[in-house]
């Protein structure tokens, strides 16, 4: 909607509301409050008509921005009623300090959930059966200290003992959290005992190292490979690879995705050195 508009003018509720972006509804609620009252008001049969001048649209966005942000609308009353520049000028300091807040923990969310989004893609669209080479890119992680499964303690306690300790950046449990082995022997001979824990948390200081990695799948409860091991050890002697780094795993999908405890879906994944004689290496989906 296009206003020929000029000091002298006043526009409608709804005119303003098309020029400001900010709903009739809205208006009215700010006018009810003694936030915002229109410049002036109808007489005779247009009693009750509100007419708003536009040079009013600055002080409306202010408004609601600050609604926006909480502020309730009885402090923005008592700021409009008695504006001064240093009134404004601390009330906004105020509240950038929390949008600032709320921009973290929303960014924050952000990434927990495109996390989860990527699992679950991979998940869904696994091959159980298959195992296969990956090339996977460098991925950012925050890695534990060594486990210590010494006496009667065992993987809940280390398990416990990651998530309590202090890390840096400070560990949000909201991410993903996976399995790390030293190497394939240690995989072998404790498959249920990780060397480490990591968190899938991108801010980590952490690396997942860039490279080839031999990639499998298993289904059940927490802590069951069901050969799994066996299987990827038996897929590189056939096929010329060598074992050259750390294993990771991680469940793509859990009890967050799935009531049948069974059909928890794991993935295996180690660095492994390529030969001549290596199938085909196929691009990394996401972890």
């Amino acid at each position: 909607m296009d206003f020929k508009i000029y000091d002298k003018d006043y526009l409608t509720i709804k005119e303003f509301s098309e020029f400001s972006g900010i709903s009739v509804s809205t208006l009215q609620k700010y006018d009810r409050m003694g936030v915002l009252h229109p410049s002036m008001r109808g007489s005779g049969n247009q009693n009750g008509y509100r007419y708003y001048a536009p040079t009013q649209v600055t002080s409306a966005k202010m408004i609601r921005v600050l609604a926006e942000m909480d502020v309730p609308l009885e402090t923005i009353k008592e700021l409009m009623e008695d504006r001064t520049p240093e009134k404004l000028l601390k009330l906004l300091r105020k509240n950038k300090n929390i949008a600032v807040t709320g921009m973290r923990f929303y960014s924050e969310v952000h990434s927990v959930i495109d996390t989860f989004v990527g699992l679950l893609h991979d998940g869904i669209s696994a091959t159980e059966s298959e195992i296969a080479l990956v090339e996977m890119p460098t991925m950012q992680i925050i890695l534990g200290g060594e486990n210590n499964y010494t006496g009667t303690v065992g993987f809940m306690r280390e398990y416990t003992r990651f998530c309590s300790s202090k890390h840096e950046p400070k560990l949000n449990t909201s991410f993903p959290i996976g399995g790390y082995w030293d190497s394939m022997e240690a995989f072998l001979f404790e498959p249920s005992r990780p060397s480490r824990f990591f968190s899938l948390d991108p801010k980590g200081h952490d690396q997942k190292a860039a490279g080839v990695y031999l990639v499998g799948y298993t289904r059940g409860y927490y802590g069951e490979t069901n050969g799994l091991p066996e299987k990827i050890a038996a897929y590189a002697e056939a096929n010329g690879l060598e074992f050259s780094g750390p294993l990771y795993n991680l469940y793509l999908l859990d009890e967050i995705s799935i009531t049948d405890p069974s059909q928890y879906l794991l993935q295996v994944s180690v660095l492994v050195t390529e030969t001549g004689r290596s199938p085909s290496i196929r691009p990394h989906r996401h972890f």
